[in-house]
């Protein structure tokens, strides 16, 4: 029985280009909610850029893996703020950032640092919130839970071709977009899937009661893990083969089929 909807939000529900979620997936949501099935979302984003995507849908209360992992919150009307942290997990992007640019010059390299980004320029418009310029030594001086390498002048393919087998440094990984020219960096042995397990274990459910919905290439491992595994329609092939099924792409509103079909469906956990 499904009992937690686990969903990754940019690519899956939100366009990448317009962080819009379409008022058929919003619904879907709505309707999810009533059913009484408990909802999450596992996400690259940090808890701040994903609150307007909460409250865009219009949900009460909601679990959240933010930064890949490495943050767990709960985010409520009820809270302070609207959300609180569960576990976070910092790293040090110092060495990191420097390997990267020493394969790849010329990234804007940004890092969370509580409540906003530290930045070396601006991202393109949309593409972060709460951004202040600093120097890339303020950028790297502290441990983070999310760092991010942007290049605006190179595509994904001349990224990945130079950095695919660079080692990083001990406790480090990173994350390279399906869509641009953007890498995640990341603390090792985080991802979406081992916080969906602590997740469970928080609520007190079992991993065979997780419908999990996602799109790229950080949520391979995440749909492996799910009792229910769905692709968008339109995924890199690996992140196909990876998933249980495959659902339409976010253009038709994906996401919002399968949870159509599992709120008319006898296989979910109703009030529990």
């Amino acid at each position: 029985m499904i009992r937690l909807v686990l969903s990754d939000v940019d690519g899956t529900l939100a366009d990448p280009l317009t962080d819009d979620v379409s008022e058929r997936v919003c619904r879907a949501f709505r309707q999810v909610d009533a059913a009484g099935l408990s909802i999450g979302f596992a996400t690259g984003r940090t808890t701040a850029s994903l609150k307007p995507i909460i409250d865009q849908i219009g949900l009460r209360e909601a679990w959240a893996i933010c930064s890949n992992g490495a943050v767990l919150a709960r985010y409520s009307e009820d809270i302070d703020g609207g959300f609180n942290v569960i576990r976070q997990t910092p790293f040090e992007p110092a060495e990191a950032v420097r390997r990267l640019m020493s394969r790849v010059p010329d990234a804007i390299v940004a890092a969370w640092n509580g409540n906003e980004y530290l930045t070396t320029q601006p991202f393109p418009p949309g593409e972060l919130i709460a951004e202040r310029v600093v120097s890339l030594a303020d950028v790297v001086a502290r441990p983070t839970t999310k760092a991010v390498l942007r290049w605006l002048n190179r595509t994904r393919g001349e990224v990945h071709a130079q950095t695919a087998n660079l080692d990083l440094p001990e406790g480090v990984d990173a994350i390279l977009s399906k869509f641009t020219a953007w890498m995640d960096l990341l603390p090792w042995g985080i991802s979406k899937a081992a916080a969906a397990g602590e997740l469970v274990q928080w609520i007190g459910i079992e991993q065979g009661e997780v419908l999990a919905i996602g799109d790229d290439y950080n949520d391979i491992d995440f749909l492996r893990w799910a009792g229910r595994g769905v692709a968008m329609g339109g995924s890199p092939p690996a992140v196909l083969d990876a998933a249980d099924e495959v659902t339409a792409s976010i253009e038709d509103d994906g996401a919002a089929v399968v949870l159509e079909g599992l709120v008319s469906s006898p296989d979910v956990s109703h009030g529990g």
